[in-house]
């Protein structure tokens, strides 16, 4: 659509709400509802129904990303906007997202699935381009601070959602409420705002933006690693037989802490050479993760996953402000696009490399499985932060070299 004449500023805040919507349906789905749903609809083969599912849906997510990244980018040349984008995705999410709560069977749950993935990705792919799109360098400190947030306070309301409401077709109704309601909020604010200019688009991948990619991969992998099996542990491990609240309360403080790491992560982050910060986070997570791996019972899994979020908190700031030191700033939708390869690949990797673990260890001790995938993801973070010392002081900020301004963009 047309690009309308500058009337005023953008609203940080109110650019970030539709990130908020998507990280609220995201918090819900991908820590509790998928897991539990396959529970219900294949309980004698959950851990490997869950593996397809999840796979695949990552593969249609990263592929769409990639269709629509560049096809915003060349529009924005044109001097169109973004909000198309936006509006596809939220028309095709909202209808997926209740087939997906009331499908009856797993063929209709993967199929509602998929769709899913489609119309957010649609949406989530241009939508990271909103703050270099409307807000100037100089405030785009606080208007990803705002995404930031969101992010955390997205996944935590999901989180809720998905672990304490028993009725699905509750939840379904709510997340498609917030999800349309943070898309429309974020409507109405850049309605009458015209974007920035933009020049060519040139997405150069260099040494260090490939060397972000792995290091990000494998960090991805450790979180989705995390993120898929504990349900998996909280069911078999800790002997749980309704594991949805308590797996909902394990993310919640691990989210809920995230918040507080990432504010004391971010001045050392500032300050320091940041592969030290990364490394020294990655450290405390994995003592933390070790516990909760050991964990013999719920309390000390919730002590456990509280102090690994304050720790991931912190390793986050840090490793997202390498990002904003390395990727290209004249093709963000573009750059993104292949910046959310290192997220998409490790959704489909991590329950393909995991499950095998799985049915291993549980072929030896009933629940040992779970603990295993744990341990695994361990050792995925601490890959990943030990490759970011590839990269040369000056894009890690260390040696007095100056951060270039962050546009603003946290992974799902």
């Amino acid at each position: 659509m047309p690009v309308r004449a500058l009337e005023r500023t953008a609203h940080p805040a109110a650019i970030a709400a539709y990130w908020f919507g998507i990280q609220f349906v995201w918090g819900a789905i991908l820590a509790v509802s998928l897991q539990a749903r396959i529970e219900t609809l294949v309980p004698f083969s959950s851990v490997d129904a869950y593996v397809r599912l999840a796979a695949i849906g990552a593969f249609v997510a990263m592929v769409t990303q990639l269709g629509v990244g560049p096809l915003s980018d060349r529009l924005r040349m044109q001097g169109h906007d973004r909000r198309a984008f936006y509006a596809a995705g939220l028309v095709v999410a909202v209808p997926s997202l209740w087939l997906f709560y009331a499908a009856p069977n797993y063929a209709q749950l993967t199929l509602a699935f998929y769709g899913l993935q489609v119309g957010m990705n649609v949406a989530i792919g241009p939508y990271q381009a909103v703050i270099p799109d409307y807000i100037t360098p100089g405030a785009s400190g606080r208007a990803s601070a705002w995404l930031a947030a969101f992010q955390s306070l997205g996944n935590a309301g999901g989180l809720i959602v998905a672990g304490f409401v028993s009725d699905v077709r509750i939840v379904a109704l709510v997340l498609a409420i917030v999800l349309a309601a943070g898309y429309f909020i974020t409507i109405v604010d850049i309605a009458g705002v015209r974007p920035r200019p933009v020049g060519e688009v040139a997405l150069a991948i260099d040494a260090s933006f490939r060397t972000l990619l792995v290091s990000r991969g494998f960090i991805n992998l450790g979180f989705y690693t995390l993120l898929g099996f504990l349900f998996f542990f909280v069911r078999e491990s800790l002997g749980i037989i309704d594991a949805r609240t308590p797996t909902a309360i394990c993310f919640l403080a691990f989210t809920l802490c995230g918040i507080v790491g990432a504010a004391l992560g971010g001045r050392p982050a500032d300050r320091y050479d940041k592969r030290l910060v990364v490394t020294g986070a990655n450290a405390v997570v994995a003592v933390c993760l070790l516990g909760l791996a050991a964990a013999p019972r719920l309390e000390i899994a919730y002590i456990a996953s509280a102090l690994a979020g304050c720790a991931w908190g912190a390793f986050f700031t840090a490793d997202w402000a390498l990002a904003c030191n390395v990727l290209p700033q004249t093709a963000m939708a573009s750059a993104m696009g292949v910046w959310n390869v290192a997220t998409t690949i490790p959704q489909v990797i991590a329950p393909l490399v995991t499950a095998p673990l799985i049915h291993a260890l549980d072929a030896r001790s009933r629940g040992l499985g779970p603990r295993g995938a744990i341990v695994l993801a361990i050792v995925e973070f601490t890959v990943g932060a030990l490759w970011l010392w590839r990269l040369s002081a000056a894009a890690a900020g260390g040696s007095g070299a100056r951060d270039r301004s962050c546009a603003g963009w946290t992974p799902r």
